[in-house]
């Protein structure tokens, strides 16, 4: 048994399965996130990294669930390979 993959794989699914039957959840918690943190550049306070400001407003997270359940779908399918992978080694 493969021991890298199952601590790869089962996070990956974990996080998957979360993405792809609670998406809208997972949306609104990261939009929450992201809105809290702007908040408190524009209040002054210090980037984490280099031009996180710009980064916030650039790419904006996506809006609708069916993004979030198709990475969620991904994910899931990428730790059950990967756990199917540590069994079979």
């Amino acid at each position: 048994m493969d021991l890298m993959s199952v601590f790869i794989g089962v996070p990956t699914l974990v996080s998957g399965s979360a993405m792809l039957f609670f998406p809208r959840k997972k949306r609104l918690e990261a939009e929450a996130k992201v809105a809290i943190r702007k908040a408190q550049l524009a209040a002054g306070a210090s980037e984490r990294y280099f031009e996180e400001g710009r980064t916030l407003h650039a790419y904006p997270l996506p809006a609708s669930d069916g993004k979030w359940r198709t990475r969620g779908a991904f994910l899931t399918a990428c730790g059950i390979a990967l756990l199917c992978l540590a069994y079979f080694r």
